[in-house]
């Protein structure tokens, strides 16, 4: 909450010169993620401090956990389409319109608010590309956590993970947990406590964030923060409805982008290890993977990358230059 009271109070520093204007300009920003989520916080942070800068005339209403009816998977299209001005949408849910923004979901490439940073600097230009054929812009980006996995037994070396039944949350990782040697599941969130004490499921990968909320320490002993991917969330605006916004307004509010996006990844980084505490808190032992684990993931990660430029070649030449610029 601290965090986010100084974000608000830097956000009010930029402002148009003009005051006492009347809301003439109203959006709508849709966002999967509940009141309590960090990404829905930073959201309505990032309204407000618009609301506040442009002395009321873009006036911002911040749609939360799809309640305006958009689908997790949909934030793309309906931006494009102007069903929705604006949203908060996870990139690798939109690969079914875009097959590029699937890019960040593969192993190894990204660990790291570091690294992603480094992502973003070479990848942005791809991304600006895709948006913009897409009628929209970003604003800004802010990273997950990264997925580690919550089992029973510790899992540090190659060893450890063989054979383990690990719920995986998309595609990507069930692949890359089945060539590290894991068995993974394919089940509902809501069952995964179920089948855990069940004794039919070892454990699940997730973040810290979703690990904690969702008490996983109830039914796993053990976590190791694995880091093998980051996603980022990205903010973006229908072109139609920003073009339509006076220069002014639009240097505002990209000022206010600017400005919080730095903020909103110490956020994120906050969230990570305020959760990793409410973990050890709660019993867990957090662990680290040795080096035949790493090295297993390395050239699981790799492979995987191959075989999505297969699918997706446009993404080669990015994912070289970048892993060039990172020493991968």
């Amino acid at each position: 909450m601290t965090i986010m009271k100084s974000i608000l109070a830097a956000g009010a520093a930029i402002a148009l010169g003009t005051s006492g204007a009347s809301a003439e300009t109203k959006w709508d920003l849709s966002t999967a993620w509940g009141a309590n989520n960090f990404h829905a916080q930073s959201a309505i942070a990032f309204a407000d401090a618009v609301r506040e800068g442009t002395n009321g005339s873009v006036d911002i209403t911040v749609h939360l956990s799809g309640e305006i009816g958009v689908k997790i998977s949909e934030k793309l299209s309906s931006v494009e389409n102007g069903i929705i001005q604006m949203a908060d949408m996870l990139l690798f849910l939109q690969a079914g319109e875009a097959p590029f923004l699937g890019v960040d979901t593969l192993p190894y490439l990204i660990q790291g608010q570091g690294e992603m940073k480094t992502w973003l600097e070479v990848a942005g230009p791809t991304y600006d590309e895709i948006f913009a054929k897409h009628n929209q812009k970003v604003l800004y980006y802010v990273p997950w956590p990264s997925p580690g996995i919550y089992t029973k037994d510790p899992v540090i070396s190659a060893d450890d993970i063989a054979g383990q039944r690990i719920r995986a949350f998309n595609a990507t990782s069930f692949d890359f947990l089945e060539r590290l040697g894991a068995a993974p599941v394919e089940l509902p969130f809501g069952e995964l406590a179920a089948a855990v004490a069940a004794g039919t499921v070892d454990g699940a990968a997730t973040s810290t964030s979703t690990g904690a909320n969702s008490k996983l320490y109830q039914f796993t002993g053990h976590f190791n923060p694995l880091n093998w991917s980051m996603s980022p969330d990205a903010v973006t605006v229908n072109l139609d409805a920003w073009n339509a916004l006076s220069d002014e307004e639009r240097a505002v509010i990209e000022g206010l982008a600017d400005t919080m996006e730095a903020q909103f990844w110490e956020v994120s980084a906050a969230e990570d290890s305020a959760q990793t505490a409410v973990l050890v808190e709660n019993g867990m032992t957090i662990s680290a993977a040795d080096d035949s684990l790493t090295a297993k993931m390395a050239e699981a990660g790799k492979d995987m990358w191959a075989e999505f430029f297969v699918n997706v070649p446009e993404a080669q030449a990015v994912v070289e230059a970048y892993a060039a610029k990172v020493g991968k």
